[in-house]
């Protein structure tokens, strides 16, 4: 849906990857960050109300802010949803997304049903194994291994540079 970083460009929304897979029995759809001005494209390719989770790599705007937007379109569509939709992201996800949908205070979102990413510990969502591993980043931010099958895609979000020669990272520092 958009890769634009830091900012949406006239044509370009932030980072939001749609990843479907049908399991033999129906199709599967999760989306890899939901970025500031990706809702629309999004509806391009697939009913939002058709997801089946949300997997946030961190909680900049670039990579989360939409969401807020989805939780609007969910109770207050044409077709509002009738099932909570996981949304998966670092600790503090479910806070983090209320203080940013609420306008005087923070305001959970309805709809939604929060859980939070832990390094190397793997989550199941349909016919995909997720295994978020920590990343380098300002803020806490997950890599996100998805596997399908005998497919495997890997998603970085954002992570800072390789180390430099002889300096070691340690997994999920910074």
């Amino acid at each position: 849906m958009g890769c634009s970083g830091s900012v949406p460009g006239p044509e370009a929304a932030a980072s939001c990857y749609l990843v479907t897979a049908d399991d033999g029995e129906r199709r599967w759809r999760v989306l890899l960050d939901l970025g500031s001005g990706a809702l629309g494209p999004l509806q391009r390719h697939t009913d939002p109300l058709a997801l089946d989770a949300v997997l946030l790599s961190h909680l900049h705007p670039d990579h989360c802010l939409d969401l807020s937007g989805l939780s609007v379109l969910r109770r207050h569509g044409p077709v509002p949803a009738t099932t909570d939709l996981p949304v998966w992201g670092p600790p503090g996800v479910a806070e983090r997304m209320a203080r940013v949908h609420g306008v005087r205070q923070a305001e959970p979102l309805p709809g939604f049903r929060f859980g939070e990413l832990s390094h190397g510990s793997p989550l199941r969502i349909g016919p995909f194994v997720v295994t978020p591993y920590a990343v380098r980043h300002p803020v806490p931010a997950f890599g996100l291994r998805l596997a399908c099958g005998d497919a495997v895609l890997a998603y970085t979000g954002d992570t800072d540079t390789c180390a430099a020669p002889g300096q070691e990272w340690e997994v999920g520092a910074g």
